[in-house]
């Protein structure tokens, strides 16, 4: 499993970018940034705030976050920055 570099999220299950730099376009279940899209022209930190502010919520309809999933504790486990 890979870490989200937006979010923190611990799982998901391509890395964001391969070894020789080509996006996987996986979207991740936490925060929803799509590598290689939304990653393109916008930093992970400028994604993370705009994530945050708008309520650092589940993304996924489809996949349910970990039982008792804290945004800001993954943040801070992932030791990024979240304020």
């Amino acid at each position: 499993m890979y870490k989200c570099p937006v979010c923190g999220y611990p799982e998901i299950e391509s890395p964001p970018y391969g070894e020789t730099g080509s996006p996987s376009y996986e979207i991740c279940p936490c925060c929803g940034t799509e590598f290689g899209c939304d990653d393109y022209e916008t930093e992970n930190e400028t994604l993370r705030k705009k994530w945050i502010q708008s309520g650092a919520k589940w993304w996924s309809s489809s996949i349910s976050p970990p039982l008792g999933w804290d945004a800001y504790e993954q943040l801070k486990s992932a030791e990024l920055p979240y304020i």
